[in-house]
């Protein structure tokens, strides 16, 4: 049986990043909501300046642009499992968008934001300093589909899996995620649990060199709940009488994907616009 069966925190989710509002608020849009994903390498020694800067100068900047509608929100995200050398990505910073995402912002918008923000450096200055101590890895675009829950809050865990769907079984794939991992989750919350459940699709970059083209997220409060996951033992029979985990996970889903990787994160900024 695979490890997302013993534990909730394996099970498929966001992004991407879909740390995305509910997809509710979204209904009557004629775009869906998207979010654009950074995978950021923190040079070796400059963990603490780079928190720092992210604090210091990251949070009032975003939020001097969230208030101008630039985006909707906005996370960094910490990695957890794995960490070190070994880490793809020291941090992930994701922006989320109401609809399609517009492009960056330019100078211009950047340096009204710095003003705006009261920070003590200039856009150029701020550029330096990031660059000295961290860079990027790599910009993705993604999808929302579905999302069950809150949003994330600073201190959550996030645990982001990453999907090889196979060539045509995105629908299936999908379906077998509302229609398995979706009802756990809603009669979680109805019996008074926490959490969150995501899931969207890679819109950019794109092409069968890519290792994954969709992702799931899973958002709990604490290292409790993400390590201790659902009650499955307790929760699968009423919501799945019919269906084993077996046949879930050993039979249904390896027939519509792989799994590339699983990560873990903290939140440790979010904003949002101030209403």
């Amino acid at each position: 049986m695979s490890t997302r069966v013993r534990t909730f925190a394996s099970f498929a989710a966001a992004t991407v990043i879909a740390l995305a509002p509910s997809l509710a608020s979204a209904q009557g849009q004629s775009e869906p909501p998207t979010t654009r994903g950074y995978c950021v390498k923190v040079a070796p020694g400059k963990g603490a300046e780079f928190r720092a800067l992210l604090h210091d100068v990251g949070v009032p900047l975003n939020q001097a642009l969230a208030n101008t509608g630039a985006f909707e929100w906005y996370v960094a995200l910490r990695s957890v499992i794995p960490a070190g050398s070994s880490a793809a990505c020291d941090y992930r910073i994701v922006y989320g968008f109401k609809g399609l995402p517009p492009e960056p912002a330019s100078p211009e918008r950047l340096d009204a934001a710095m003003k705006s923000a009261k920070v003590a450096m200039t856009r150029e200055q701020f550029i330096a300093k990031r660059d000295a101590v961290s860079s990027l890895v790599s910009t993705e675009i993604w999808q929302g589909i579905d999302v069950v829950g809150p949003d994330a809050t600073p201190g959550s865990y996030v645990r982001i899996s990453h999907y090889k769907v196979k060539d045509g079984a995105f629908g299936d794939w999908v379906r077998l995620e509302q229609s398995i991992w979706k009802p756990l989750m809603e009669a979680w919350l109805k019996e008074g649990g926490k959490g969150s459940w995501r899931v969207s699709s890679l819109m950019m970059p794109s092409g069968d060199v890519m290792p994954y083209n969709a992702l799931t997220v899973d958002i709990f409060p604490d290292w409790s709940g993400i390590v201790r996951g659902l009650p499955l033992d307790t929760l699968w029979p009423k919501v799945h009488p019919n269906l084993t985990t077996e046949q879930a996970f050993d039979h249904q889903m390896p027939g519509v994907r792989s799994i590339h990787d699983i990560e873990v994160y903290q939140v440790e900024e979010v904003v949002r616009p101030m209403r």
